[in-house]
């Protein structure tokens, strides 16, 4: 029995929520880092906040483009497989 295997954009859409889930965990590591400074209270805190803040801010950006990217690659993907259908269409005829 042949069973035909997924698509990356079927197995995308089917994960998306564990995907940017598991991207995202160094977020949550930095939101916890930050809680234990302000419970701590070093004398540098300030440099350490805004150090842990500036790279938090980078990684959302960087998570948020690689959201789009897969949307794009799906769409992308979705694309391709319209065009094949009609030119084996084409060659059907």
């Amino acid at each position: 029995m042949v069973t035909q295997k997924p698509s990356l954009e079927e197995v995308i859409n089917a994960n998306r929520t564990l995907i940017i889930l598991i991207v995202s965990m160094p977020i949550f590591g930095m939101l916890i880092a930050i809680v234990l400074i302000l419970y701590k209270q070093p004398d540098n805190m300030l440099v350490v906040l805004g150090v842990i803040v500036f790279i938090m801010v980078q990684y959302a950006v960087m998570v948020f483009f690689i959201t789009k990217r897969m949307d794009k690659l799906g769409k992308t993907e979705k694309k391709n497989e319209t065009s094949e259908d009609k030119n084996s269409e084409v060659f059907i005829e």
